[in-house]
Parts: C-alpha cells; sequence; structure tokens
C-alpha cells in the first residue's frame, strides 16, 4: 500500500467578519487581485464578500499547500487592516 497518497484533496472554509461592510468590501478589494497571482498545481481559492464578512474557501492536494495558503490570505488580510487604520 502506497502511503504517500493517501489524502486526494484537502479543503476549508473560513469567514472573517469586519466592523462595517465598507471595511468588508475595501479588505475584499485588496486581496481579491491575489487570487490570480497566486495560482499554482497545488491548491485553488476562491472569495467571496457577505455583508460583513469575507467568505475564503481553499483546495488544496497536501497540508503543506493549505497552510501556506492560508498564511497568505491571513497575512494579507491583516495587512490590510493595517493600512486602514492610517
Amino acid at each position: 500500500m502506497d502511503n504517500k497518497n493517501i489524502l486526494k484533496n484537502i479543503e476549508t472554509i473560513f469567514e472573517v467578519e469586519f466592523n462595517s461592510e465598507n471595511h468588508a468590501q475595501i479588505i475584499y478589494n485588496s486581496i481579491k487581485p491575489e487570487l490570480s497571482f497566486s495560482r499554482n498545481d497545488r491548491s485553488t481559492t476562491t472569495i467571496q464578500l457577505k455583508n460583513k464578512s469575507i467568505i475564503i474557501e481553499i483546495n488544496s492536494k497536501d497540508v503543506v499547500s493549505l497552510r501556506a495558503s492560508i498564511n497568505s490570505y491571513v497575512r494579507w488580510i491583516n495587512l490590510s487592516m493595517e493600512i486602514l487604520k492610517i
């Protein structure tokens, strides 16, 4: 038995809620372009704006890629929030 290919796909969905719909819209618009620049063959990501929340869905072929994608989106959201404070 080949244990290297136990996982075929890993999916996670997380929702980030903001204080206002305006902040959610601004941050959504700032991270949306990253979808086209961060494409790879190991994971795919979709994001959607829903009221005061951004919903991010990541499908990965492996845990390492999933973790890297989550970390990237969390960093971009944090950076966008910091910029809003300026």
